[in-house]
């Protein structure tokens, strides 16, 4: 995220919104990062929103599947969907709206895990079901490893260049993309998390089989 931030330069008073906030860690994050103190959020979650609120985010509910922005038209210099796009019931209305809000030149940053990352070519293979989609609205399934899959709201798989054709398809121009590795979690895998976190930063250096993938791209 570092490295893709630094390309970035924006004029003084410049304003940015997230599109699926949450508590907004990551947003005031970015923020400061890029210099901007006008920060705005958006998410269908009430508790995670006033939490972000305290955060000095201007917040607001909205589900972005469905429902418009509150923003006039070129209103934003910067957004970021992060890790959030593979949720979403209707990802093409909140890309229009993103990029309805973007002034001309406008950035948007976007991340996603990736469905052809080194491991689910893995699980492929073994047959197994890959990694980053719900089978159940419940149930988890067990992998090799001890790797326990958990209920996360996932609708949507994408590929390096699957998002990037999705992208292009609602008027962005692709920029700078790039992979980073995954988070695993102690309590999701019994097996050498050690050995899986040094294969998964090596994988990471090549965007199309990294665990997690990051797009910048412009209005």
């Amino acid at each position: 995220m570092e490295s893709i931030l630094s390309y970035i330069k924006l004029p003084n008073s410049s304003k940015l919104l997230d599109i699926g906030c949450s508590t907004g860690d990551l947003t005031a994050h970015i923020s400061n990062k890029l210099g901007i103190t006008q920060i705005f959020g958006v998410d269908i979650d009430k508790e995670a929103l006033s939490k972000a609120k305290a955060k000095g985010i201007i917040t607001y509910l909205v589900d972005v599947s469905r429902e418009r922005l509150p923003f006039a038209d070129s209103f934003f210099e910067v957004c970021i969907m992060l890790n959030v796009i593979e949720h979403l019931e209707n990802p093409d209305h909140a890309l229009r709206e993103a990029y309805r809000v973007l002034k001309n030149g406008g950035v948007l940053i976007l991340t996603t895990p990736n469905s052809a990352s080194w491991y689910n070519r893995v699980l492929f293979l073994l047959g197994k079901p890959i990694l980053g989609i719900d089978l159940s609205a419940e149930w988890g399934y067990t992998y090799p490893l001890g790797i326990k899959q958990v209920v996360s709201g996932h609708r949507r798989l994408y590929t390096l260049d699957s998002l990037k054709g999705l992208l292009s398809f609602h008027g962005f121009k692709i920029g700078k993309s790039k992979g980073y590795s995954q988070v695993f979690s102690k309590t999701l895998i019994k097996g050498p998390i050690h050995l899986i976190h040094a294969l998964d930063r090596l994988f990471a250096k090549k965007a199309t089989i990294a665990a997690q993938l990051l797009i910048m791209c412009s209005k």
